[in-house]
């Protein structure tokens, strides 16, 4: 928990650092809590950052963020994750780009986990309210599992999809979907989709409910093959 809390911390430090200066510049830290209590007692709190940076065909992205639940006084999930993503604008529509990322999640079978990547991406509808993208490309992961389970690496294939709807002045809509192939084992894929609705309360506030779902076809052994995850989250955006 002070881990989390310490990040909480660093990324509401972050927002207002940049708060001041120039467009190229945005920041959005995203901070969500969830306490139960009666039959069941648990807490959840998570917080995670996203900061770009705009020059002329470039755009930068970096992601970190961090996840912990406890239920009557034991963990039963802990995520970590960091990771930066680079775009060059080929055309109006079309882009290349590389990413990378780090994650740590005992609880889903793996101490640390390295994917890089790249590959192309376009923009099929950009309308005022619609907006459409999709990414194909490849690249290489290196994944430590927990205890003796060993380490995996592999080539790696990646598809990727966006759809985001604009319903109103104040409401937003998202959906992400992202398959992950493995050409070392091909029944190892994995799945990943968010659903996202995000309402504005001010002009740096929002409010964000969102549905999560992590699928791997052959997860370590004694671990389930879907995770899901139900957040609602206070955005603040600089």
């Amino acid at each position: 928990m002070r881990k989390i809390t310490t990040i909480a911390l660093a990324l509401l430090s972050t927002t207002a650092l940049w708060a001041d200066d120039a467009k190229p510049w945005k920041d959005q830290a995203q901070l969500s809590y969830l306490s139960a209590n009666g039959n069941t007692k648990s807490t959840t709190i998570g917080a995670s950052n996203l900061f770009s940076w705009t020059g002329g065909h470039f755009l930068l992205e970096l992601p970190a963020g961090a996840l912990n639940t406890k239920s009557k006084g034991e963990r039963t999930a802990e995520q970590y994750y960091a990771g930066e993503k680079l775009q060059y604008k080929i055309t109006d529509r079309n882009y290349a780009f590389e990413k990378f990322l780090w994650e740590r999640n005992t609880f889903a079978g793996f101490d640390h986990r390295y994917d890089v990547s790249g590959g192309l991406g376009r923009e099929w509808w950009k309308t005022v309210k619609d907006n459409f993208l999709t990414e194909l490309g490849g690249g290489y992961i290196n994944e430590q599992r927990v205890k003796t389970a060993g380490r995996t690496k592999f080539g790696s294939g990646r598809g990727y999809a966006k759809y985001a709807r604009k319903l109103s002045a104040t409401a937003d809509f998202s959906q992400d979907a992202e398959y992950l192939h493995n050409f070392k084992e091909s029944r190892d894929y994995r799945v990943n989709t968010e659903t996202a609705l995000i309402t504005s309360i001010s002009t740096n506030l929002s409010l964000k409910v969102s549905y999560g779902w992590k699928f791997r076809n052959l997860p370590p052994p004694t671990f389930a093959k879907s995770d899901s995850l139900t957040a609602v989250s206070l955005i603040i955006n600089y």
